[in-house]
């Protein structure tokens, strides 16, 4: 086999974690003449052409699937080795990228933020929406480092369970309301505000749906940060993850009622895969990103009971 240098190397795991010439030129900050020229002489050294353009990207071949495997383990050794093997958190500069749905956002990316401003400051930290179908994608390619969500684990990405939420009903309940469950029946006369299911609280909208609740009128949001303010203004409801209810009752003249077995609950999960860029600072960024959202759950747990 020939042996190709480093910076071959570099340019082929750009190319093949972003399926593009530009986006890869883009994070090596080189030209795409430059990316190409590389491509072109990988493909000259190994007898393959490595990607095929199709409308989705750069597809990789089955000889590119191989050299990449061995190619990103071997960068990402070199860089930790580099850089040092004790990651310090304290002086890096270093940029993450995690996927978090609406509920992320709003609950615990405040947490997560507290950690980095308090543990390490010079860090920075890329947010994107959650994408079921791609996370798997993204964190395989390099795209993202993590996803935090309610998704089923499709087996292709290791997951941890964080933890387990219920959903209620937020509004300006009276006190002998508070507590008391909430049926089919009255939700049917509700003024009701849902998020919308690219958001990705579809729960809800399918549990009316099976439970034949036609609510008296619905509006539907893509953001829970828009909730509280608008249920005081118009007196409406909204049927949301009971930490996020916790959340907003701190800070609005907001209260919940559970609506029992209507709505499903789920369980929150780290998407991550270590093994694939093993270097010091991702899994410092993962044990970090793990401990905030468990953080975030013992602490508002502490403030319920």
């Amino acid at each position: 086999m020939p042996s190709l240098d480093l910076g071959l190397l570099r340019t082929f795991v750009a190319i093949y974690e972003r399926r593009s010439l530009t986006r890869a030129a883009a994070v090596l900050n080189v030209t795409q003449p430059s990316v190409s020229y590389a491509l072109g002489r990988l493909r000259r050294e190994l007898g393959d052409t490595l990607f095929v353009r199709t409308s989705a990207g750069m597809e990789p071949t089955v000889r590119a699937e191989q050299l990449y495997a061995v190619s990103r383990a071997a960068i990402d050794g070199i860089d930790d080795v580099v850089a040092g093997r004790e990651f310090d958190a304290r002086t890096a500069r270093t940029r993450f990228r995690v996927a978090l749905t609406d509920m992320g956002e709003y609950a615990y990316l405040p947490v997560i933020m507290e950690v980095l401003a308090a543990e390490a400051p010079g860090v920075s930290l890329d947010v994107v929406p959650v994408d079921v179908d791609a996370v798997d994608r993204w964190i395989a390619g390099g795209e993202i480092d993590a996803a935090v969500s309610s998704a089923p684990p499709t087996g292709r990405t290791p997951t941890v369970e964080l933890f387990t939420e219920t959903y209620v009903c937020v509004s300006q309940w009276s006190a002998a309301q508070v507590g008391t469950m909430l049926d089919a029946a009255e939700l049917a006369t509700l003024r009701l505000a849902l998020i919308d299911t690219s958001s990705g609280h579809d729960r809800v909208g399918r549990a009316l749906l099976d439970a034949g609740v036609a609510p008296a009128s619905v509006l539907r949001v893509h953001h829970l940060s828009t909730l509280p303010e608008t249920l005081l203004r118009s007196g409406g409801a909204a049927i949301v993850p009971s930490r996020v209810a916790s959340l907003f009752a701190r800070r609005w003249p907001l209260t919940s009622r559970p609506v029992g077995e209507l709505v499903e609950g789920f369980d929150v999960r780290l998407f991550a895969n270590p093994a694939l860029h093993p270097t010091g600072a991702r899994r410092w960024f993962l044990a970090m990103l793990e401990a905030a959202v468990r953080a975030f759950v013992q602490e508002g747990d502490a403030a319920a009971s």
